[in-house]
């Protein structure tokens, strides 16, 4: 049985200017570099101790250990699967980092669960696993607890040196239209059935009241051929999550995105069913369910929630592969939130 652990994943609610990410896929020699093995003989106990601190965070808070996913996502979205969305603002003098970009600031969660994941490993492998692979290994697990088949992750990946939170801008929002995420899909090495499959994930989770009421302004210009927002849907979420009373709280605030989800339901399949009677929250699901290059995909999956799960898991494998650095690239973290050349505070 699937478990609501996951959170908000893949999509930014936030009204911004399109940017077309430009960072390429880089697939020479990935075969090469990053293997199921790779850990084999430096630290064989790697994947369980990832395993078990997550599972000991999911047991004493589930809603904050999925973010996971989110931060792995984000971190090979942005500029690679190099763990730079780890790095913390407040270590570099509140320097423009990816975390504490606006599209990703304080929505993002799990932070101190790859924290205490490094922390364990380094006491059996000293400055021998990057805290990039770390975050493969801990979304791919977040992802069984939530009730997906297990699969392997290639690992071999370096920790990126370099603090630039400027291309966090390149992030999916959930106001774009489905060609321009399309395009920035591509430009990824990602395909209409990766977009589709990927906001699946977003059946689980919660969304911040700011970017939900802010979305409503753009749910016409974005949604295709009639398709719209559920208007007793939105006015019931909006009264029971995010009553205008409480408009000062709004950033902190949250909202299920599925609220229309039945109980016990899978977590894919439910969301491709909901987007369709205009269940959702975010305007280019919406649009999913009616534009022509993606309703089919969507018609697919909502009947077939072990096929999701499998090409789900496929498409998170492709995610781990975007613009890794490996050999003398990059570096080993002590720290996964601080670059090894600067101290540590006293």
């Amino acid at each position: 049985m699937a478990s609501p652990l996951l959170p908000i994943i893949f999509t930014i609610l936030a009204i911004v200017t399109p940017s077309i990410a430009t960072v390429k896929v880089n697939t020479s020699a990935i075969i090469e570099t990053l293997t199921v093995d790779f850990y084999k003989r430096k630290c064989p106990e790697v994947e369980q101790i990832v395993y078990d601190v997550l599972k000991k965070h999911a047991q004493q808070k589930p809603g904050s250990i999925p973010g996971v996913i989110r931060l792995h996502f984000h971190d090979c979205f942005i500029t690679g699967c190099d763990g730079s969305i780890l790095l913390t603002p407040e270590k570099y003098n509140n320097y423009n980092s990816e975390m504490g970009h606006p599209s990703n600031g304080v929505s993002l969660r799990g932070m101190e669960v790859i924290d205490d994941i490094k922390a364990e490993v380094e006491k059996q492998c000293p400055t021998t696993v990057s805290c990039a692979d770390i975050l493969a290994f801990a979304a791919r697990d977040a992802i069984v607890l939530s009730g997906n088949p297990h699969y392997s992750v290639l690992a071999g990946r370096k920790d990126g040196v370099l603090v630039d939170g400027n291309l966090a801008g390149d992030l999916p929002k959930g106001s774009f239209s489905i060609e321009l995420l399309t395009e920035m899909y591509a430009a990824k090495g990602l395909t209409v059935d990766d977009l589709v499959i990927l906001e699946g994930s977003h059946s689980i989770g919660q969304t911040r009241c700011q970017g939900t009421i802010a979305e409503e302004a753009s749910i016409q210009n974005v949604t295709e051929s009639g398709q719209i927002l559920n208007k007793q849907f939105k006015s019931m979420v909006i009264q029971k999550y995010c009553p205008p009373a409480k408009v000062d709280q709004f950033f902190n605030l949250t909202a299920p995105l599925n609220p229309a989800k039945p109980e016990n339901s899978a977590w894919g399949v439910s969301f491709y069913d909901n987007i369709k009677k205009g269940l959702s929250l975010i305007p280019s699901d919406l649009a999913m369910a009616v534009n022509v290059n993606t309703k089919g995909l969507v018609n697919q999956y909502a009947n077939d929630s072990q096929l999701w799960m499998k090409k789900f898991n496929e498409a998170m494998i492709k995610i781990g592969k975007i613009n890794v650095i490996t050999g003398n690239q990059g570096e080993i973290r002590k720290h996964c939130g601080l670059i090894n050349a600067v101290n540590l505070p006293a």
